[in-house]
């Protein structure tokens, strides 16, 4: 049963019970208000003075009329052992009501319910006492209250039923109408169940309980898709990580076992092929070295090993790299534009090899003669790095992927010379360990550039 219809049930019982209820103390009520009256009207027959031990009705005698009428009360003269020596029956002369019952009236008993002796009609009826244990009952007849009593009832009933259908109809209605929003995220979540992560409860202008658990459970939902976005996206770099790393081991790899299967079946037997191969297999072995030492130092960084921080000046960091950019590329010029001194707490050799990459970026992805600037500025607790060249700028479909792993902006350049797609990773994950920030675009005037921003000394004392 659909929670609908529980509460649709529930409803209507409850309304039910109160339409019984109310009818039961609505016949209860107006059958005591006829009962006090048909009381009120005993009393004041017998405050009329002792009824005649015979002869003719004294309401014959008062009105003169000898036909037949309706007498509204039974009068019984009981003697003292309980024999009814004199009745007049209630009802019509030709058609009176059978006789109250008064063998089972007790002594000094003065307002009481009587049946008739046939069982057919029920009586109020009042008794008067003498000191000889004798008395006088007069008896009304209770027919007109029955029949106004099942009138009401009656009444009640079809008016009941009535109300019961318009309420039962209206809470329905309003329990539908009420409980819409539940049937929208049972369908929405059944619908994410069946793989769409996209679906969404229909947003509504009310502010109830509903309508505000609708917009949470949006929110959760687009933190869910986030989330699974992520994991999906992380787990296609995974694979696209796992399957570059193979086939750039692959390579040197491949190399070292060539040069070496090649030696054991004697084909560097020519003068210099021997040396030829070992210099191969040593500079292979080099770049292998050298890819392994990256993807440590990246698998480190990524488990949040510590850092040999202490305090340095970045300026001074920023120089030492341009020289030894200068040192081994004297083809491009490099300016460094800094301050005496940008004092940041981090770890030297980790912001050295930093620089150091983003220079090696340069030489590797622009043409000989490009100038190179490195600037740094200090203001407003950071130090902000920027390494930028004036040669042909970044392709803006690679912008978004600059920062991830083994990604090369052409993918025809070979992997010897456009070296293993790690560094720019490595700056981020480098500079993500110092609390810092790097972003990466191209100048207006031509050229790309790196930004590296970092918390200077003084501003993480302060925060700290």
């Amino acid at each position: 049963m659909s929670l609908q219809t529980r509460l649709v049930a529930a409803i209507t019982i409850v309304l039910l019970a109160v339409i019984v209820a109310a009818g039961v103390v609505a016949g209860r009520s107006i059958e005591s208000i006829l009962v006090a009256q048909t009381d009120r009207t005993l009393s004041s027959f017998l405050n009329r003075g002792p009824i005649p031990q015979g002869g003719p009705d004294r309401r014959d005698a008062e009105t003169g009329a000898d036909e037949p009428f309706l007498r509204p009360m039974a009068e019984l003269h009981v003697a003292s052992d309980g024999t009814v020596v004199l009745a007049r029956p209630s009802g019509f002369a030709d058609d009176p009501d059978p006789l109250p019952d008064v063998s089972g009236l007790e002594p000094e008993s003065e307002l009481v319910f009587l049946d008739a002796e046939d069982g057919s009609l029920r009586y109020r009826a009042k008794a008067i006492w003498f000191p000889d244990g004798s008395s006088i009952v007069v008896a009304s007849p209770l027919r007109d209250v029955a029949t106004a009593t099942a009138s009401l009832i009656r009444a009640l009933l079809l008016a009941g039923g009535g109300l019961l259908l318009l309420g039962g109809a209206a809470t329905w209605w309003t329990v539908r109408r009420a409980t819409r929003p539940v049937d929208q995220m049972v369908e929405t979540a059944e619908t994410i169940a069946g793989g769409d992560l996209t679906s969404r409860v229909p947003e509504t202008a009310t502010t109830t309980e509903l309508a505000r658990l609708g917009t949470a459970l949006n929110e959760m939902l687009a933190h869910i898709e986030d989330a699974v976005d992520a994991e999906r996206m992380g787990q296609e770099r995974l694979r696209r990580f796992v399957a570059d790393a193979s086939h750039e081991l692959r390579t040197p790899v491949a190399a070292i076992s060539g040069y070496a299967q090649l030696r054991r079946a004697g084909g560097l037997a020519a003068d210099g092929a021997e040396d030829d191969a070992w210099g191969r297999i040593e500079s292979e072995s080099r770049r292998m070295g050298l890819l392994i030492e990256e993807l440590l130092t990246l698998a480190r960084l990524g488990r949040g090993e510590p850092l040999d921080t202490g305090l340095l000046d970045l300026a001074g960091v920023a120089r030492d790299a341009a020289a030894d950019h200068a040192a081994i590329d004297p083809s491009r010029p490099v300016e460094v534009v800094a301050p005496d001194e940008a004092v940041v707490e981090g770890d030297r050799q980790r912001l050295h090899q930093v620089v150091s990459a983003l220079l090696s970026n340069v030489r590797v992805h622009t043409p000989g003669g490009t100038r190179v600037t490195v600037t740094l500025e200090a203001g407003a607790g950071e130090a902000r790095l920027c390494v930028a060249d004036d040669g042909p700028g970044i392709p803006d479909d690679a912008l978004p992927h600059v920062f991830e792993r083994f990604y090369r902006a052409d993918p025809s350049r070979s992997r010897r010379s456009g070296g293993s797609g790690l560094g720019l990773a490595i700056v981020e994950a480098i500079v993500d360990a110092h609390g810092g920030r790097v972003d990466a675009g191209n100048r207006d005037g031509g050229g790309a550039g790196v930004t590296i921003v970092l918390p200077l000394a003084g501003a993480v004392a302060d925060t700290a």
